[in-house]
């Protein structure tokens, strides 16, 4: 038996001439274009290794000497994107005129129906060889619909009857005389159909506006419109309200209160219960739900909504009287619950712990543990004071510092520390009965005048850019670029430890770190995308007589794996052009990390991939010599000073 093919529809075999029509004049054209010579050394590959489309397949299969393709996407498509890849990853790619990087996709490219050119110019690293591919993406026309069902239908109050099914047309549904009015829900199967309700538009999915009720029977029409235009169906439902009655039922159906439990448990013919209340709980709303709507209720003779809570009531220490009375329907009949709250009496701690204890510089030894008292802490001759930052356990709990009072989780006033000596610093906490106390003693040393220790040498890290150094314009002393952050300073003083720790003069200075996002400028790779050809946050600064070195920048952010970070390295006699005499890293202090990351400019918060210092992999052996003294807020901004020692 012979089957005759269908024949193609003549839409459809225009729309495909079409294509066909402009595919050979991009053929033509491609064909036209070819690779310059190469110039000097730089490549003039101008070829694409992959070709890729985010919707369609290219036809023919990519090759790279294949210069023009054609691709079809149902109507659904309204947009794709490409993803063109380089053979030589020095060459440049535009789509449709926009620069896209080698192995990533362009933007979305709208699509309309019928032929659609997306043209992309491959420009070799030569700067003059290019080579044009053409995608003609054909987008196939819509198809109008005739179905004028529905897929659901629904009301607001009451059930439909028969159960709701797209075939049935009539349905009834009975609501209470309480039910004024109600809304109806429909549904149609087809997303292009129209709908209206009693004459008013809807959208398919959302409710109509309210439907009033008289009492007896209202009916509804629903007509659904198919996306054809011509096709409808009709649908309709009768809602009968019922007559009014008058109830005298004064029982409540639910009793809940903000705090505390009912004794004995909730149920409708209790007239009196108990509940008791931490003396924290100075006041309770109420919750009462009368079984008949209708009803009326008042707590200690404040009228309260049906199902709504009270007003807050205040509760004294000791027994307190709660009254609600309900009143029917009928205005007549009433029903008083009585409810007995007690409320504890208060309790005093004698916690005089601290669960925190920080310094604007250094670090304590050993590393702070609520029960040890004793520490004591080893500072650099440049830091000629500190600030403490004590955190009670109890927040009830007083604090001084040095004999004067610390809000807890606040830094006390500078405590001036002299060369070569050691400062005894006292927290005293006092518990909140007033009576128990615990001493906490810190020993602060400061180094005598011309003695340093070499500051450790750390990784560069992944992204340092050193092709930047020749580049005379990071030479800055305002390295943001725009980028916004809290503000911060960063003061380095260089200081020579094999000529007495006297300060170097004429050294450059280099520091680089990432945004409040955790993102470095001249990089993009999977987790540090779109960064490259960048430079933010990047700058170089040469020492002045006293060996210091000053950059204005914002806090950094973090990134996982790392807990936040300075990098810096320093080149004596201004020479950038050879390696680095120390490459290190600036940490700072946590509790100054963690304001700068409650603001709302640090959208990523805290940083969960690394808490402590011990867990980073390049502070874990120790912070001494290159945690930063700050000093600010995060609203003014901070100074962050460190002393580098080189040798």
């Amino acid at each position: 038996m012979t089957t005759n093919a269908p024949s193609t529809p003549r839409p459809a075999r225009r729309q495909a001439l079409g294509a066909l029509s402009m595919l050979g004049a991009l053929t033509l054209q491609a064909c036209g274009g070819g690779s310059n010579a190469s110039s000097g050394s730089k490549s003039s590959n101008a070829l694409l290794l992959g070709l890729s489309l985010s919707s369609g397949s290219l036809s023919p299969a990519f090759a790279s000497d294949t210069l023009v393709y054609v691709a079809a996407v149902p109507n659904s498509t309204t947009a794709l994107t490409v993803t063109p890849t380089a053979s030589d990853t020095g060459a440049t790619i535009r789509v449709n005129g926009s620069v896209v990087a080698s192995g990533g996709s362009s933007s979305a490219l709208p699509l309309n129906v019928g032929g659609n050119t997306v043209s992309l110019v491959v420009t070799a690293a030569d700067g003059s060889t290019s080579r044009t591919y053409t995608v003609v993406v054909t987008r196939a026309a819509a198809a109008a619909s005739s179905d004028a069902s529905l897929a659901a239908l629904a009301l607001s109050a009451g059930s439909l009857s028969p159960s709701f099914a797209a075939g049935t047309l009539s349905y009834t549904a009975d609501v209470a005389n309480s039910v004024s009015s109600l809304t109806l829900t429909a549904t149609t199967s087809s997303a292009s159909a129209t709908v209206t309700v009693g004459g008013v538009t809807v959208a398919s999915g959302a409710a109509s506006s309210a439907l009033a009720l008289a009492v007896g029977t209202t009916t509804i029409s629903i007509v659904v419109t198919a996306q054809d235009g011509s096709t409808t169906r009709s649908y309709t439902v009768a809602v009968t309200r019922a007559a009014a009655s008058v109830s005298s039922d004064a029982t409540l159906s639910g009793l809940m209160l903000s705090a505390g439990t009912l004794t004995p448990s909730f149920a409708s013919g209790t007239g009196s219960y108990a509940a008791s209340v931490a003396n924290g709980v100075a006041s309770l709303t109420i919750t009462p739900t009368a079984t008949v709507a209708a009803s009326t209720i008042t707590v200690n003779g404040a009228a309260v909504a049906n199902g709504s809570s009270s007003g807050a009531i205040a509760l004294a220490v000791g027994s307190n009287s709660i009254t609600i009375v309900v009143t029917a329907q009928d205005r007549s009949t009433t029903r008083t619950t009585t409810l007995t709250v007690t409320r504890a009496a208060a309790t005093v701690s004698s916690d005089a712990s601290l669960s925190a204890l920080t310094l604007s510089s250094g670090s304590l030894s050993p590393a702070f543990a609520a029960a040890t008292t004793s520490y004591t802490a080893s500072l650099a001759n440049t830091v000629t004071s500190v600030t403490v930052t004590p955190t009670t356990a109890n927040s009830a709990a007083t604090v001084k510092v040095n004999g004067s009072t610390v809000a807890s989780g606040g830094a006390s006033a500078s405590v001036a520390l002299s060369a070569g000596s050691t400062s005894t610093i006292s927290v005293v906490v006092t518990a909140e009965d007033g009576v128990t106390t615990r001493t906490y003693t810190l020993l602060a040393t400061r180094a005598s005048v011309g003695t340093c220790t070499l500051t450790p040498t750390e990784t560069q890290g992944p992204y340092p850019l050193l092709a930047i150094l020749s580049n005379t314009a990071m030479v800055r002393s305002d390295i943001r670029e725009g980028k916004t952050g809290v503000p911060l300073t960063v003061k380095l003083t260089i200081l020579d430890l094999s000529n007495g720790c006297t300060p170097v003069a004429g050294a450059a200075v280099y520091i680089w770190h990432c945004d409040k996002d955790g993102l470095y400028s001249g990089y993009s790779v999977s987790n540090n995308a779109g960064q490259a050809g960048l430079t933010y946050l990047r700058g170089i600064q040469v020492t002045d007589s006293n060996g210091l070195a000053t950059f204005t920048t914002i806090y950094p952010g973090w990134y996982a794996g790392r807990i936040t970070h300075v990098h810096f390295q320093v080149y004596l006699n201004n020479n950038l052009s050879v390696t680095a005499t120390a490459t290190s890293q600036l940490a700072f202090p946590q509790a100054t990390t963690q304001a700068v990351y409650n603001t709302s400019l640090y959208t990523k918060g805290q940083n969960n991939s690394v808490t402590s210092f011990a867990a980073d992999n390049v502070f874990s052996d120790g912070t001494t010599y290159q945690m930063a003294a700050i000093s600010g807020d995060a609203t003014s901004g901070y100074t962050a000073e460190l002393q580098v020692t080189i040798a």
